[in-house]
């Protein structure tokens, strides 16, 4: 139940400050990202998976489904391992290239200097 109202909430709130957050995001680009989550979903009919579609089919912005993400890998750890889970919503990654600001991507900037830090 606790799951339900925060979804609940999770979508009226995305409709509160759909106006205000939202960016101009190319309608078929962002339904390419949103194909490509759903995918991944895949056709489960049990009620988180129902839940999730749900959320990625109402969410308004790139940026709404980006931060979809976490949910995304969670729902996919529990058929994959998490390795398997992690690639699959990395490769997702390209596709949100000039929907979402280039600091979220993190564009490998972070990779590179944590190598240099750590000789890795």
């Amino acid at each position: 139940m606790k799951q339900f109202f925060s979804t609940l909430f999770d979508t009226v709130a995305q409709r509160l400050h759909g106006n205000d957050s939202r960016r101009d995001d190319d309608p078929y680009r962002l339904a390419r990202v949103r194909r490509a989550m759903l995918e991944l979903v895949g056709e489960d009919t049990n009620w988180e998976a129902e839940q999730l579609r749900h959320r990625m089919l109402v969410a308004e912005s790139a940026r709404a489904l980006w931060f979809m993400r976490p949910d995304l890998l969670h729902w996919l750890c529990r058929a994959h391992e998490e390795r398997a889970a992690m690639a699959k919503v990395m490769a997702l990654q390209p596709l949100f290239d000039g929907l979402v600001e280039p600091s979220l991507l993190g564009n490998g900037q972070r990779r590179e200097r944590r190598e240099r830090t750590f000789g890795g």
